[in-house]
C-alpha cells in the first residue's frame, strides 16, 4: 500500500531533525534546486535519501509545492499507486485547486488515472514536485508501465524526483540522451570530509 504525506507533513521529520544537528548538504541541495524535470536518487538503503530530500524541501520551504508518495513493500495494486499520486498532488497548493477528486472503483484503470492528472495539470504554471520514495517497491508492471508514458508526457512545470535502491526500466536513457534528467547516486551521497567534520 502507498502512503501519501499530508500537506506541511513532508518536511516534519526534516525540520525536527535540522534543529538535532543534521548537517546542511549544501551541494546537494543546490543540484537538486538546478535539477532538470526529472532526477532520480538511486543509492543503498540507510544512504540517506530520503533525509535530503526531505531536508531539502524544508530548507527550500517547498512543502506546499511537493506531493509526497512512498511505496509499500511489494506495491502491486496500479490503482492504488496512482490514486496515491492523485491525493499527493492534490495535497500541495496548486495541485488542491487543479486535481479533480477520484476514488477507488471496480474497473478503474491506471491509464484513465494517468490521462485525467495529465489533462488537470496541463494547466500548471509554476514548479510543482512529486517526490515517489521507494519506487524500487513497486511491482506492478502497468504501474510501471504508466510511470514511464507519464513521464514523458507530464507538463514541463510538473518535476519528478524518484528515490529508490535500484533503477526501474523507465527510459531513462532516453530522458538522460534529452537532457531531462538528473542523477543522484550513492557515491554522490557520501559525506566530503568538510561534511564529516
Amino acid at each position: 500500500m502507498c502512503a501519501v504525506a499530508q500537506p506541511g507533513t513532508a518536511t516534519s521529520q526534516a525540520d525536527s531533525g535540522s534543529r538535532q544537528g543534521l548537517v546542511a548538504r549544501r551541494r546537494l541541495f543546490d543540484l537538486l534546486s538546478a535539477a532538470q524535470r526529472i532526477t532520480i536518487v538511486s543509492a543503498p538503503a540507510g544512504s540517506g535519501k530520503t533525509v535530503l530530500l526531505r531536508s531539502w524541501i524544508a530548507e527550500a520551504g517547498m512543502a506546499q509545492r511537493t506531493g509526497w508518495v512512498s511505496v509499500g513493500r511489494g506495491e502491486r495494486d496500479p490503482q492504488g499507486f496512482w490514486l496515491a499520486v492523485l491525493d499527493s498532488l492534490r495535497g500541495t497548493h496548486a495541485g488542491s485547486e487543479l486535481v479533480r477528486e477520484l476514488t477507488a472503483a471496480p474497473g478503474l484503470g491506471a491509464r484513465t488515472i494517468v490521462d485525467r492528472l495529465a489533462e488537470d495539470l496541463s494547466s500548471l504554471e509554476a514548479p510543482l514536485w512529486l517526490v515517489i520514495d521507494d519506487l524500487h517497491e513497486l511491482e506492478a508492471d502497468d504501474a510501471i508501465e504508466q510511470l514511464e508514458l507519464f513521464l514523458r508526457s507530464a507538463p514541463a512545470e510538473l518535476r519528478f524526483v524518484l528515490l529508490t535502491r535500484r533503477d526501474l526500466r523507465l527510459g531513462l536513457h532516453r530522458l538522460r540522451l534529452e537532457g531531462e534528467l538528473t542523477e543522484i547516486r550513492g557515491e554522490d551521497l557520501q559525506f566530503t570530509l568538510e561534511e564529516s567534520r
